[in-house]
């Protein structure tokens, strides 16, 4: 016999998998959390067009928490965040890319950000 624990469908859909960091910004610690898959497909799927110049600033809207991971971002806060500085938004755009498993495109939003890429590619603006 194994001590191996083989998951039903119900625990994996109640276990807890949300995974968060904190990125030095601005003087303090901007805290983000792993988006669902669910949330990472909504964002995927809606940069196309138009929202494809906003795709990094509403994945930093859609990760942000607080202390208790509680999601602190909406819609409202976009306006916002396009007013800060693309070095830094690009930064924590690619640890958000990092904390979702998405390595790759981590670098190339770093990549981005230090101008390599071209004139128009940015992830946030």
């Amino acid at each position: 016999m194994s001590d191996k624990k083989i998951l039903s469908v119900d625990d994996m859909l109640a276990a807890d998998d949300v995974n968060y960091t904190e990125i030095p910004a601005w003087g303090g610690l901007v805290r983000v959390g792993s988006l669902s898959a669910g949330d990472m497909l909504d964002f995927v799927d809606s940069n196309e067009g138009p929202a494809k110049r906003t795709a990094g600033l509403r994945l930093i809207v859609k990760s942000l928490v607080d202390a208790n991971g509680v999601r602190i971002g909406t819609d409202k806060h976009l306006d916002g965040f396009k007013k800060k500085s693309a070095t830094v938004t690009n930064r924590i755009v690619a640890e958000i890319l990092k904390l979702n498993g998405l390595d790759e495109a981590a670098k190339e939003a770093l990549k981005n950000a230090s101008g390599e890429a071209a004139p128009d590619a940015s992830p946030t603006v």
